[in-house]
């Protein structure tokens, strides 16, 4: 799933192709889920002729400000994903290279711009790439898994839900060292299911949660409140440095630095052991119902973890791509003895989720894992 620094490539270039230009022509394909507050075509209708002024993001979401309300906020999803005709594709973490071929597949929406002394025919725009603040701008967003939400919100947009519900945004306003150790000290949860509730801090998903705690040399499922004052300061420091390292680069994973986790925690081996380039080994567990890699030699336990042990069920391929986004959990109630499974299929952003039971299968619909 893309998380803040992704996004916040994403929302950079918007602001640099998007803002001052005028939305002359809007197209949508039809979609209950993506499209999550109102027909698709009434969104339509309410964004054309409107100038886009600004943009902005927050979290892992991302917004156009227009010249008048209400005003789209963007949510990727597992895999949302912008598109500007002509340009190359911005993309997160894809097997193969997207095609040129215009309309994008899957796309759910497509908007074409004009700058204010441009003609605003939409046949007359050019196809070229978006280079200059002067030329035209077509741009698709795209979502195969129709994970990813497009709703209008009114003025002003942070003060209205998804965005109100939202916490600190690492980049933005980051709480004082005080403030940060008191609200971590007051939860019970695992620190990574922590650092993943968008209420606490938004914008951070698996591949950030993992490369905090493992540069702060704290193991994930280690509760929060047991962690020392010590920890939780780097924890903070990492929380930061983290994002701001991505962002830098423009969440190009090739400009990462190279002994971080993310380059190595994305495949396992029922065969072959993960290593760091350090050597140390590389395992995976279970937290928060997200993939958790770990590197046990520096992150180390503390204490009590919990009264249940969660498990991955593993039916990957040797060699093969960790699924973040189906997990099946194993859990051994004290009251009968049976087993539950609960499917998890990453879906909205916040926790609230939609649960339907057949039997002893459990199918949840969650999102405040993300």
């Amino acid at each position: 799933m893309p998380e803040l620094p992704e996004v916040h490539r994403a929302e950079r270039a918007c602001h640099e192709f998007l803002v001052g230009k005028k939305i002359i022509d809007v197209e949508t394909k039809e979609d209950l889920l993506v499209f999550c507050e109102m027909p698709h075509e009434k969104f339509a209708e309410l964004l054309l002729n409107k100038t886009v002024t600004e943009t902005g993001r927050r979290g892992k979401y991302f917004y156009f400000l227009l010249d008048e309300g209400p005003h789209p906020v963007f949510h990727f999803g597992m895999t949302g994903d912008i598109k500007f005709k002509g340009h190359q594709s911005f993309h997160y973490r894809r097997k193969r290279p997207s095609s040129s071929s215009w309309p994008p597949l899957y796309y759910k929406l497509i908007l074409t711009f004009a700058s204010p002394e441009q003609p605003e025919q939409p046949d007359q725009m050019s196809s070229s790439s978006p280079s200059t603040s002067s030329s035209s701008v077509i741009v698709a967003f795209t979502d195969p898994r129709r994970l990813s939400r497009i709703r209008l919100v009114p003025s002003p947009v942070l003060s209205h839900p998804p965005l109100s519900d939202l916490g600190f945004d690492p980049l933005q306003d980051l709480p004082s060292v005080a403030a940060f150790s008191a609200q971590v000290s007051s939860r019970k949860c695992p620190i990574k299911a922590l650092l993943l509730d968008q209420s606490f801090s938004a914008g951070v998903g698996n591949w950030v949660a993992d490369e905090v705690l493992y540069q702060a040399r704290v193991h994930p499922n280690q509760r929060a409140n047991t962690l020392n004052k010590e920890q939780k300061k780097i924890i903070r420091e990492k929380l930061v440095w983290v994002c701001e390292k991505a962002v830098k680069v423009n969440a190009n994973p090739d400009e990462f630095p190279k002994d971080w986790l993310f380059h190595v925690r994305w495949s396992k081996s029922k065969k072959k052991k993960v290593k760091m380039p350090d050597g140390n080994e590389v395992i995976f567990l279970t937290v928060g119902g997200r993939t958790t890699a770990v590197v046990p030699a520096i992150q180390k336990i503390k204490g009590d973890v919990g009264s249940f042990v969660e498990k991955i069920k593993d039916d990957t391929d040797d060699n093969s791509e960790v699924q973040e986004d189906e997990i099946v959990i194993v859990k051994e109630t004290k009251q009968n003895k049976r087993v539950v499974k609960r499917k998890i299929v990453k879906g909205d952003e916040f926790g609230t989720g939609k649960k339907v039971s057949f039997g002893n299968l459990e199918s949840w619909r969650l999102s405040g894992l993300f």
